[in-house]
């Protein structure tokens, strides 16, 4: 085996870095003491967000770019580096903004076809898990969730052959759904309303951050694999069971004809419930506190990251 260049003469391509997920992937690179260069991608590189992110490590460049131009997103890395860039973080928004270059499928198969072009060794991919082990040939009947599969196929067949390594990561519902705001509300009574007493799988994204910052780190342990990941399972009463012990509060939920409403006209949104309820998520959690002793379950993200720890005596 080839030995690895020496440290700091790697760049990593972290997308979506002042994100949840790529935020806490260059959060955990840094508590790690990862010998790699940052390349943070945002969209507007004067941002308060992107500001602050520089001021966290001397290892951190910030890549001004668009997710709907990956050719254009390497070079401007490219002119912030001097050193290759090795590795790349891919995440996708897939509903809301930026969604030009084709939308989150589009933009998911061109960053790895970039990745590929520009001779990237390793690509770490933030997917879903789609019930653990079924999820490598299961699509589900969730659009987004389809997008993903999609993108992960292709990550895996252009990869075939090449010289770049790849991990999936898939995770299951974020805590981080957990909001004093109508989308946390809406969750909350969707949850109540479409599960009917089935489990969900719950992770806080900066646990993922962990794991995608691992990948880079170990790159031999990870290459090849997907990972299902998820820090809890829980009922909706055990979850508001859980809720009210460590805040003194019931979770706070929506109307439910507005959620049935909601579920109704977001077919996205609607179909991720059903499919909650039917099959589920079922990453396996016993085997991942294995590996990250500090996975978080709900009650230790309620008191430590959650908006709602204010409440907490």
């Amino acid at each position: 085996q080839a030995l690895l260049p020496s440290a700091m003469s790697r760049a990593l391509l972290i997308c979506g870095a002042t994100g949840k997920q790529g935020g806490a992937v260059i959060d955990h690179l840094l508590r790690q003491k990862a010998d790699f260069e940052i390349l943070a991608v945002t969209r507007y590189a004067e941002s308060v967000s992107a500001q602050r992110l520089l001021k966290k490590s001397k290892q951190i460049r910030i890549v001004q770019g668009n997710m709907a131009d990956p050719t254009a997103l390497f070079k401007a890395a490219s002119e912030a580096t001097t050193n290759p860039i090795w590795g790349v973080f891919s995440v996708q928004t897939p509903m809301g903004m930026d969604q030009g270059g084709g939308g989150e499928l589009g933009q998911g198969k061109a960053l790895v076809d970039a990745a590929l072009a520009n001779n990237v060794s390793f690509f770490v991919y933030a997917s879903v898990d789609r019930h653990g082990e079924d999820s490598l040939t299961s699509p589900t009947n969730i659009p987004h969730f389809i997008h993903k599969h999609q993108i992960e196929q292709h990550l895996i067949a252009k990869s075939k052959g090449s010289n770049m390594e790849w991990a999936i990561l898939r995770p299951v519902a974020f805590m981080d759904n957990f909001t004093d705001n109508f989308p946390g509300r809406v969750f909350i009574t969707a949850w109540e309303m479409a599960l009917r007493g089935k489990p969900l799988q719950l992770i806080a994204t900066t646990d993922i951050g962990f794991f995608g910052a691992q990948a880079f780190v170990k790159q031999e342990e990870y290459k090849g694999r997907g990972i299902s990941l998820a820090g809890d399972e829980l009922t909706f009463e055990q979850m508001v069971g859980v809720f009210e012990r460590t805040t003194g509060r019931r979770p706070a939920g929506s109307w439910k004809v507005l959620t049935w409403l909601f579920m109704t006209l977001v077919k996205d949104f609607g179909l991720m419930f059903k499919w909650f309820h039917d099959v589920g998520y079922a990453a396996d959690i016993s085997k991942l506190k294995q590996e990250y002793a500090g996975l978080k379950d709900l009650e230790t993200w309620l008191r430590t990251e959650s908006e709602f720890k204010k409440y907490i005596k």
